[in-house]
């Protein structure tokens, strides 16, 4: 013998037009538009070499070994619970009919842009650089931070908020 329960709640048809606009939003968050490094290389292809570590071939046929930085997965380990208790309140904002599904995406990816920026920013969990790198990075005066350089990848990380129609 099997007992079945339904659940019921009580929604007006405002709540439910809001749920459903709730489940059609989401936010982009990395490098758009081709942006370039000062070296020629996407911005985009740059962010995903440092995160995921790459090897320089040098003219000389030697090659160096440049160990992965996963800035964006120390991001998402660090700031998942916030984020998630954050979209739960932008998410009651909206069913409650305070701001629209668009302004609350917008304020979650104003809030993981700078969590993504401050990552990489304090180094936090970040492997430092080599000496050599340190040391190439003090003649340039480059700041020593281990994943900015020229800073086109800390300035240009953006966000878009986006509804599925």
């Amino acid at each position: 013998m099997a007992i079945r329960i339904k659940m019921v709640t009580k929604t007006n048809k405002k709540q439910e037009k809001a749920i459903q606009t709730l489940k059609s939003g989401y936010v982009k968050i990395g490098w758009f538009e081709g942006q370039k490094e000062p070296n020629g290389l996407l911005v985009s292809e740059n962010a995903y070499m440092q995160n995921n570590g790459f090897t320089i071939k040098h003219k000389n046929g030697k090659q160096t070994y440049v160990p992965p930085r996963p800035f964006m997965q120390i991001t998402m380990t660090n700031n998942a619970n916030k984020w998630n208790n954050f979209w739960k309140q932008q998410y009651k904002e909206v069913l409650d009919g305070k701001i629209n599904l668009k302004q609350a995406l917008n304020k979650l990816g104003i809030m993981v842009k700078s969590d993504i920026q401050d990552t990489i920013i304090s180094s936090n969990g970040i492997r430092p650089n080599a000496p050599s790198t340190i040391e190439l990075k003090r003649r340039k005066g480059s700041p020593l931070i281990p994943l900015i350089d020229s800073s086109t990848m800390l300035s240009s990380i953006n966000y878009k908020s986006e509804e599925q129609k």
